[in-house]
């Protein structure tokens, strides 16, 4: 049975071309050069680009990752393994720590928390003035583009050194824009008068 899959969330990484990210995925994989099985914690379906046809990059647990159209070999995909195979422990500890599976009896209480499956605490419009919809002509009052607030505008910067303006830093509102599958909120802007992820990717409006 497969397993459901986290967002391919990345505080870097390039603009959207197309991809989707996939939402579930065989549990356990394994490329050439591998010498045990790991879990799949994201997956990417990539389009064809640059003479290169599809192919789908998975995502483990512990940090790299393996291709469909990798010329190194072939990967396997399987649900469930056969008793002895070897599989990676700090895959294992991570997924299930995470709650992808449930765990086993026997095993104490494991506990893994990724870093951005919670929305950020201070809402990624703070201090932005491409972030924020004036709503007075004296620039006092605003609503934040990325979650709706309405909230004090503020000069940016101090002193000599200011360099506009932007709504005051705030917990997001009700109608935080939804996170990018690439990038989460890392990388919000506006764009003609909405709040986007800057790498393309085309949802996420409020």
């Amino acid at each position: 049975m497969p397993v459901a899959l986290l967002p391919p969330v990345t505080t870097s990484g390039g603009n959207w071309y197309g991809q989707t990210a996939l939402t579930t995925a065989p549990r356990y994989v394994r490329g050439r050069g591998n010498s045990r099985w790991h879990r799949v914690r994201s997956a990417i379906d990539n389009p064809a680009s640059h003479g290169r046809g599809p192919w789908t990059t998975y995502n483990y647990w512990c940090g790299p990752f393996a291709q469909t159209s990798d010329d190194r070999g072939p990967l396997w995909l399987v649900d469930d393994l056969p008793p002895g195979e070897p599989v990676c422990g700090t895959c294992v500890g991570r997924a299930l720590g995470a709650g992808q599976d449930d765990v086993p009896a026997g095993l104490p209480p494991l506990v893994f928390s990724p870093r951005w499956q919670a929305p950020p605490s201070t809402c990624p419009g703070s201090n932005r003035q491409n972030l924020v919809e004036p709503l007075d002509a004296r620039l006092r009052v605003g609503r934040c583009l990325a979650c709706g607030a309405h909230d004090s505008i503020r000069a940016l910067g101090r002193g000599y050194s200011s360099y506009g303006w932007g709504l005051v830093k705030h917990a997001p509102g009700t109608d935080l824009i939804q996170p990018c599958p690439f990038h989460g909120w890392h990388r919000i802007v506006g764009k003609d008068g909405r709040a986007a992820c800057d790498c393309g990717w085309p949802g996420g409006a409020p």
